[in-house]
Protein backbone atom coordinates (compact mmCIF):
# COMPACT_ATOMS: atom_id res chain seq x y z
CA UNK A 1 0.00 0.00 0.00
CA UNK A 2 0.91 3.61 -0.41
CA UNK A 3 1.26 6.33 2.43
CA UNK A 4 2.29 9.53 2.70
CA UNK A 5 5.48 9.50 5.64
CA UNK A 6 6.38 12.74 6.66
CA UNK A 7 5.32 14.38 3.28
CA UNK A 8 6.58 11.85 1.15
CA UNK A 9 4.76 8.97 -0.58
CA UNK A 10 6.07 5.38 0.21
CA UNK A 11 4.86 2.05 -0.64
CA UNK A 12 4.78 -0.31 2.38
CA UNK A 13 3.82 -3.89 3.57
CA UNK A 14 3.36 -2.92 7.53
CA UNK A 15 -0.49 -3.23 8.54
CA UNK A 16 0.12 -1.18 11.68
CA UNK A 17 1.70 1.77 13.28
CA UNK A 18 4.49 -0.01 14.88
CA UNK A 19 5.31 -2.26 11.75
CA UNK A 20 5.88 1.07 9.98
CA UNK A 21 8.01 2.53 12.97
CA UNK A 22 9.89 -0.03 13.22
CA UNK A 23 10.48 -0.36 9.17
CA UNK A 24 12.15 3.29 9.23
CA UNK A 25 13.88 2.93 12.62
CA UNK A 26 11.91 4.71 14.77
CA UNK A 27 10.08 1.95 17.12
CA UNK A 28 11.62 2.73 20.63
CA UNK A 29 13.15 5.98 19.70
CA UNK A 30 12.55 8.42 22.24
CA UNK A 31 10.67 11.86 22.29
CA UNK A 32 8.45 11.34 18.94
CA UNK A 33 5.33 11.95 18.76
CA UNK A 34 2.84 10.57 15.83
CA UNK A 35 0.06 11.59 14.23
CA UNK A 36 -1.96 9.67 11.29
CA UNK A 37 -4.26 12.21 8.99
CA UNK A 38 -3.58 14.88 12.24
CA UNK A 39 -5.09 12.56 15.10
CA UNK A 40 -2.19 12.53 17.77
CA UNK A 41 -1.94 8.45 18.05
CA UNK A 42 -1.05 7.69 21.80
CA UNK A 43 1.99 5.36 21.96
CA UNK A 44 -0.01 2.62 23.79
CA UNK A 45 -2.29 2.15 20.47
CA UNK A 46 0.63 1.86 18.11
CA UNK A 47 0.28 -2.28 18.00
CA UNK A 48 -3.38 -1.78 17.69
CA UNK A 49 -3.50 1.16 14.55
CA UNK A 50 -3.77 -0.21 11.44
CA UNK A 51 -2.78 1.65 8.30
CA UNK A 52 -4.66 2.47 5.91
CA UNK A 53 -4.24 3.06 2.01
CA UNK A 54 -3.37 6.86 1.71
CA UNK A 55 -2.95 7.47 5.00
CA UNK A 56 -0.65 10.73 6.41
CA UNK A 57 1.79 9.61 9.10
CA UNK A 58 3.61 12.21 10.60
CA UNK A 59 6.56 11.88 13.29
CA UNK A 60 7.42 14.59 15.66
CA UNK A 61 10.59 14.71 17.34
CA UNK A 62 11.09 16.59 20.69
CA UNK A 63 13.85 18.82 20.69
CA UNK A 64 15.42 20.49 24.06
CA UNK A 65 15.90 24.23 24.05
CA UNK A 66 13.69 27.29 24.65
Amino acid sequence: MEVKFNGDKISTSSSNLSEILSENKLLGKIGIAVAINNTVIPKSDWNETPLNQNDEILIITAAAGG
